[in-house]
């Protein structure tokens, strides 16, 4: 005998219903209806509340409290001004800091600067090398980790948010982080 599809779906309703019957009696139909969350843990005990002479005592010293400023503005940000004791000695002279003799070093040199704009990063297909796109002026360069770009800048790491360079005649490190690019108007 074909069973229609209304027929079907009120078996697999009845069927469901009688399921979750089940489960609800083997939850609920042991405890009973009356029975407490308190009682399960054993019989009731009330507090000991007789005296309430130390709350009023707390609460009264709470609300009999007086601001007192000391000084300073919790709107700056910064240390609190100094406090000069009555009683402090004065300061000592500072002698000045010992300048060393003979020829000066040069000045380390200052990290590299990548003045190309980073504006984007992609991959090739089947997990191929990061590819970095920087933008320089109106053309735009695409690099990969280990190029060397500007004659002595060596790309380090490309990361999401970061791409990670190095010069490679002082070996000093820097970093730029990805530009947004401004939306079309």
């Amino acid at each position: 005998m074909a069973q229609t599809k209304q027929q079907k779906e009120m078996i697999v309703l009845v069927v469901l219903v009688v399921i979750g019957m089940l489960v609800w009696f083997s939850y609920f139909g042991k405890h009973g209806a009356s029975v407490s969350a308190f009682s399960q843990h054993g019989p009731y005990t009330p507090i000991d509340a007789v005296s309430y002479e130390g709350v009023f005592k707390d609460l009264t010293e709470a609300q009999n409290t007086e601001y007192k400023p000391s000084g300073r503005n919790i709107f700056v940000a910064g240390p609190a001004p100094a406090v000069v004791a009555a009683n402090a000695e004065p300061a000592k002279p500072v002698e000045p800091p010992h300048m060393p003799q003979g020829p000066m070093p040069p000045p380390e040199p200052p990290p590299p600067q990548l003045k190309w704009k980073f504006f984007g990063i992609g991959t090739l297909p089947s997990s191929g090398p990061r590819r970095a796109f920087l933008l320089d002026g109106e053309e735009v360069r695409i690099v990969s980790e280990g190029d060397t770009v500007l004659n002595s800048i060596r790309i380090t790491h490309i990361g999401n948010d970061r791409i990670e360079y190095e010069d490679i005649n002082t070996g000093k490190k820097n970093s730029n982080n990805l530009e947004m690019q401004p939306p079309p108007a």
